[in-house]
């Protein structure tokens, strides 16, 4: 029997990876320039190309909302470093704080939905949701209020949400590995017919 792996781990790890590296200079841990390499590589890489193996592995599972956030984040965090990378070149006239604001907030409008779906699909995924949800809201009005203390709050909380993505890797890894539940995801029995809760 041919069994296709469940990728959620794979997609959560590296989503979690990725935010949690970009969310550090937000936050107030370091001053990050703009000419990081090693960031823009890690943000392409990881966020963009390994998050998208494991969108195409989760809609080839049938899994709607992970094929959402692992595909559409693929993409936000290739933009991501292509940005960093246009900042690197010079290009730093082109795009202003107000659109910037509403480029967050499109996004965030965007994980919103998706924690709407996440609400049936166990506790884990509805925290990532909702926490990446109000990391781009902050985003959003740092960037129009130019205030730092919204950035730091925005930076703070994509560090929780990479957080609770990390947890959901491990536990999505060591409950396959394991056949059952060691690490809860606050899955609703009656959705997921497992024992899982």
């Amino acid at each position: 029997m041919n069994k296709t792996a469940n990728a959620s781990a794979l997609g959560y790890g590296a989503f979690a990876l990725t935010l949690w590296l970009n969310s550090m200079a937000p936050a107030g841990w370091f001053n990050q320039p703009w000419n990081n390499s090693l960031l823009q590589l890690l943000t392409a890489v990881l966020g963009g190309c390994v998050l998208a193996i494991a969108g195409v592995l989760q809609w080839r599972r049938g899994n709607s909302l992970d094929t959402l956030l692992f595909l559409a984040f693929a993409a936000y965090w290739w933009i991501g470093a292509l940005y960093q990378h246009a900042l690197a070149d010079g290009d730093r006239a082109a795009t202003s704080a107000g659109f910037l604001g509403w480029y967050c907030m499109v996004w965030a409008f965007l994980v919103f939905c998706a924690w709407i779906a996440a609400c049936r699909d166990g506790v884990a995924r509805m925290l990532f949701t909702a926490g990446l949800c109000l990391s781009l809201f902050t985003a959003a009005l740092s960037n129009w209020a130019h205030l730092d203390a919204l950035a730091v709050l925005g930076g703070y909380l994509g560090l929780v949400t990479a957080v609770v993505g990390i947890y959901i890797a491990a536990a999505e890894a060591v409950n396959e590995i394991h056949g059952h539940a060691v690490l809860p995801l606050g899955e609703n029995p009656a959705d997921h017919g497992s024992g899982v809760f």
